[in-house]
């Protein structure tokens, strides 16, 4: 015999799940409905051996009040001790009535007005997913406005160019711009865009986004002469990109402590601490016509994001990536948190014997070799034998 809180808290379950397809279809009810709940009804027997709990079982049910299209349903059982209206379902004709039961009736009365608000704007929707829609629901009015204000100065303003702090929005900024970037953008793609328009920052807002810096160190007095005299700086890629100079050599390094340990180099330039984001260094011109010496972490990780640089600059060179640095500095070895398990093509054959061993544990559990952990003196003579330069004497 299920008590009322039960079965609240079944159709709780449910009006989660079928949240967000429920408002979506209200307009067009789905094959779904009616929805039933089974009470779990007691035969002859049960109810007799508790007599008192199963009327007070049934009368919770028959005098229960249910707002919208709702209904218990019963039915009449001939038992031994008499004729008995025993109910046996909970039946819900329409999802408000739901919503009503389970208490979140307040919410559902939201994001039918939400969605009622964005037809309004921009018309047909396509469908929201269960996310997006809960995120939509459970916006207070002041929000609500605010997103809606934001959707509809973009859609009249689709290549505008702008930062975020720059939209003539009250309230809009650009920390507003990043806490409710993804469910607005989600309700972007969910309208219908003319072809075309939108192109920006990858959102379909048509922003402009401020890029992270790269930092660079310059290792020769003749490029350093181009950059005002400056050894190291930090600048936006597309900044870098007009720079007019042709560095021989380009080593990108991941940690930033090694980074600023190297000396000059002939014709050289270093740019440090990228990680996964060695995709913007394309962009760079004057990589194309240099030697690229990459040297990252000895672990999955470290291979993977070669193997990404790769894609862009093939004939990119691994520094210290190799076997015999990794066996010959076991004492400081680390674990890897989490091993990198995509398929990487563009390995050497060395490469990938070595990022198959880690991920095999031939060296042990998610062994790891961080680039800074390695002697400094092994760095240099590595550099040195990369670059043809006489061994530094031991």
């Amino acid at each position: 015999m299920k008590t009322v809180a039960t079965v609240r808290t079944e159709a709780a379950v449910r009006f989660e799940k079928n949240f967000a397809g429920w408002a979506q279809e209200a307009e067009e009810p789905a094959q779904s409905w009616p929805l039933s709940f089974s009470l779990g009804a007691p035969d002859e027997r049960l109810a007799l051996a508790d007599f008192d709990g199963a009327s007070a079982w049934a009368r919770s049910w028959l005098d229960l009040t249910l707002d919208g299209p709702a209904r218990v349903v019963t039915a009449q059982r001939s038992w031994r001790s008499g004729s008995q209206r025993i109910p046996t379902h909970l039946v819900f004709d329409r999802a408000d009535a739901v919503a009503a039961f389970v208490r979140r009736a307040g919410e559902w009365i939201a994001a039918l007005g939400r969605l009622g608000d964005l037809r309004a704007d921009w018309g047909v929707l396509q469908r929201l997913d269960r996310r997006t829609f809960t995120q939509l629901a459970g916006l207070d009015r002041v929000e609500w406005s605010r997103i809606r204000a934001f959707l509809r100065w973009v859609d009249s303003h689709p290549t505008s160019g702008l930062l975020p702090r720059q939209l003539p929005i009250p309230g809009v900024d650009s920390k507003w711009f990043e806490g409710r970037r993804a469910l607005c953008g989600a309700l972007r793609g969910a309208t219908i865009v003319r072809e075309g328009e939108g192109e920006g920052e990858g959102d379909g807002f048509g922003l402009r986004a401020l890029e992270p810096p790269l930092t660079l160190r310059v290792l020769d007095e003749r490029l350093r002469s181009r950059v005002g005299g400056l050894t190291d700086f930090s600048a936006q890629p597309g900044v870098l990109a007009e720079l007019d100079w042709t560095p021989s050599l380009v080593v990108v390094c991941e940690n930033l402590q090694c980074a600023y340990s190297f000396g000059d180099l002939p014709g050289a330039v270093l740019i440090a601490k990228q990680g996964y984001a060695v995709d913007v260094l394309h962009r760079l011109p004057w990589l194309a016509t240099a030697r690229i010496l990459y040297w990252g972490d000895l672990d999955t990780h470290g291979f993977a994001i070669l193997n990404r640089f790769r894609s862009y600059f093939p004939e990119a060179e691994s520094l210290l990536m190799d076997e015999q640095t990794l066996r010959g500095n076991e004492p400081l070895w680390a674990t890897e948190p989490s091993q990198n398990t995509q398929s990487l093509s563009l390995l050497t054959a060395p490469e990938h014997a070595v990022l198959d061993g880690l991920r095999a544990g031939v060296y042990g559990k998610r062994v790891r070799l961080e680039q800074e952990r390695i002697p400094w003196v092994d760095v240099e003579s590595a550099v040195n034998a990369a670059l043809g330069r006489p061994a530094i004497p031991a």
